[in-house]
């Protein structure tokens, strides 16, 4: 069987097409501006509290007339999750800064205006979040939405991201009918297994398999991270899209994939990544148990690792260790463990280079080549060189972002290999191709 796995960062507003031409200010409000925050701010907390109270009519009296029939569905869905999640912090607010304003569209103000809306506001809403055990800081999740105003108050209308033609934020386990929650100790951190759905059977084994996954990745990298790991079993292929922000290609091929919505680098103290999630597709409930455990420590290995991980890093070199943790201990030789490389390797020879990005695209006949010989350099490294090498070389190389240039790329991985393995980037490359010849003979 052949899994993918991948890593997506979540964008908040702010790198969106209309943050190009808008700038943050911390200006002083007139007072239409503070009656109109006013306003807001109370419409908001209503709705944070209703869903909060599990009271679904409270909350779609927040909405506005003509909000649609998806905004009200997931209204109604969420007043009967939130309750029942581990949520230390759950509230909808206005963001402390402002953007130059854009206007709400035409039609949605000529729906507004027919239905008698005094005021409309394209505003600055924030969902921040945390669960408890996996989310030290609130996770902050842009969500501007347009907002009506009438005689007894302000509304909400829709989100507005959508409307503007803009990736809409990230879906959200409550958002879907019957989420649950379950606990896991990964000592001494603690780790929670979301799902939705009244299966919980998939749910089960990620949970009992988690700990090992923790233990097996410590072994590699140590246990300087968190140790505390939030895993989402998605129970349709909408909800994983949802949540991940995945196409359907991503969707289709992949097993599961890590996300995350920033990296936190507070003054003197370590890095951490916020928001971090393993999310497993649907079809992964599927899996057996040896195929579940590679993929689980795979991506546990990306959640370990994401604080020193730069976001433009070379793939092969991510999902390469992230492969080699996965899979230590479940193979005798190469041929078993990358079946596809050893029949390419038959046929044609070794590959003449180090992987491409481009050749782990879901829509690429030959991705598990690109993934099988990303492992394989990590592999290769581990046996020639030792495992701490292999740890170092990661840092050295996904610690910082891939040049754009393929010359610049090819230098600094040559200045990795040098400085860590002692090698030129020619002969690492040399080397491991010759490693590869040896193996399937």
């Amino acid at each position: 069987m052949v899994v993918i796995a991948a890593a997506v960062v979540f964008r908040d507003s702010s790198d969106g097409p209309a943050a190009q031409t808008s700038v943050s200010s911390t200006r002083p409000e007139n007072p239409y501006e503070q009656g109109r925050t006013l306003g807001v701010t109370q419409t908001l907390q209503a709705y944070t509290d209703a869903l909060r109270d599990a009271d679904p009519e409270a909350a779609l009296a927040q909405l506005d007339p003509s909000a649609d029939a998806a905004l009200r569905t997931t209204t109604e869905i969420s007043a009967a999750g939130v309750r029942d999640l581990p949520l230390t912090t759950f509230e909808y607010r206005l963001a402390d800064t402002r953007d130059f304003e854009r206007l709400v569209p035409a039609q949605v103000q000529e729906t507004l205006d027919a239905a008698g809306s005094i005021d409309s506001w394209v505003a600055p809403v924030q969902l921040r979040y945390a669960y408890a055990g996996i989310d030290p800081t609130a996770v902050v999740v842009d969500i501007p939405m347009v907002m009506a105003r009438y005689a007894d108050g302000w509304r909400i209308v829709a989100e507005a991201a959508p409307l503007f033609g803009e990736t809409p934020a990230p879906g959200q386990v409550w958002q879907f009918p019957d989420p649950s929650a379950q606990e896991v100790a990964t000592s001494p951190g603690e780790s929670l297994v979301l799902t939705n759905g009244t299966d919980r059977a998939f749910a089960d084994d990620i949970a009992g398999q988690l700990p090992a996954a923790v233990s097996a990745v410590n072994r590699f990298w140590g246990t300087k991270w968190p140790q505390s790991v939030g895993v989402i079993a998605a129970a349709t292929d909408d909800e994983f899209r949802s949540i991940t922000g995945a196409g359907a290609d991503d969707a289709g091929a992949a097993a599961a994939v890590t996300v995350f919505a920033g990296i936190d680098r507070p003054e003197g103290a370590a890095p951490t990544a916020v928001g971090q999630r393993v999310v497993f597709t649907p079809q992964a409930a599927q899996l057996d148990s040896a195929n579940l455990a590679v993929i689980l420590r795979h991506e546990v290995f990306h959640v370990a690792a994401r604080a020193v991980t730069a976001e433009n890093a070379a793939i092969w070199i991510t999902e390469g260790v992230a492969e080699y943790v996965g899979r230590q201990g479940t193979y005798t030789d190469l041929s078993q463990a990358a079946p596809a490389l050893a029949e390419a390797i038959a046929t044609t020879g070794p590959p003449e280079d180090l992987p491409s990005d481009a050749g782990f695209a879901p829509s690429n006949p030959d991705a598990a080549v690109s993934y099988q010989s990303a492992w394989s350099v990590a592999a290769f490294i581990a046996e020639k060189f030792g495992e701490d090498k292999l740890r170092n070389f990661y840092v050295a190389l996904a610690g910082a972002d891939k040049p754009v240039e393929p010359a610049l790329v090819v230098a600094a991985q040559d200045t990795a290999s040098q400085v860590v393995l002692k090698i030129p980037r020619e002969e690492l490359v040399r080397q491991w191709r010759d490693w590869l010849t040896a193996q399937i003979r």
